[in-house]
């Protein structure tokens, strides 16, 4: 369509004398600018985002922290009983990854759910929506923190003595 452009501005004042055809666009060329219009106004969101995800890792950490913390005397009994410390690490990192994995899959299949519905009361369109990337970046992000908010109390942990722990009953 872009070719035709200078066609339809010569034959709109021979169809509609008077007329003027001003700021004629392709449809691609309409789009793409709604869509830099949109990313001017949500630019402001992003401090939020950035607070929200520090929010969240910290809230992640909190979490394992105090439930590797409850843990820590199952973890003295298997390095009492010949476990390595990078064993119990990744035993507690798995455990965990996996139940953020788990979490992060079913928020994730319930917003595409919830998008169809929306989709399907004639709420936003196919055309607006974003890449799956923008679903499945913070998902990464979220379990990357879960990673790093296990291992660290783990190695925490892993500083304690044994002895101490089971004689602290």
């Amino acid at each position: 369509p872009a070719p035709l452009v200078a066609t339809v501005r010569r034959e709109i004042p021979r169809a509609a004398a008077g007329t003027v055809a001003a700021n004629v666009y392709t449809f691609d060329q309409i789009i793409t600018i709604i869509g830099q219009e949109m990313l001017v106004g949500t630019a402001p969101l992003f401090p939020l985002i950035a607070v929200g995800t520090m929010l969240t890792a910290a809230g992640i950490y909190g979490v394992l922290a105090f439930a590797i913390t409850r843990r820590s005397r199952e973890l003295a009994v298997r390095i009492a009983i010949g476990a390595t410390g990078r064993d119990v690490v990744r035993l507690v990192t798995a455990h965990t990854v996996r139940l953020i994995a788990i979490g992060t899959l079913l928020g994730t299949g319930t917003t595409f759910a919830l998008a169809r519905v929306v989709r399907a009361a004639g709420g936003a369109g196919s055309i607006f929506d974003p890449p799956l990337g923008v679903f499945f970046a913070p998902l990464l992000v979220v379990v990357a923190i879960g990673a790093l908010a296990t291992w660290i109390p783990a190695r925490r942990a892993l500083k304690i003595d044994p002895s101490i722990l089971l004689r602290a009953t």
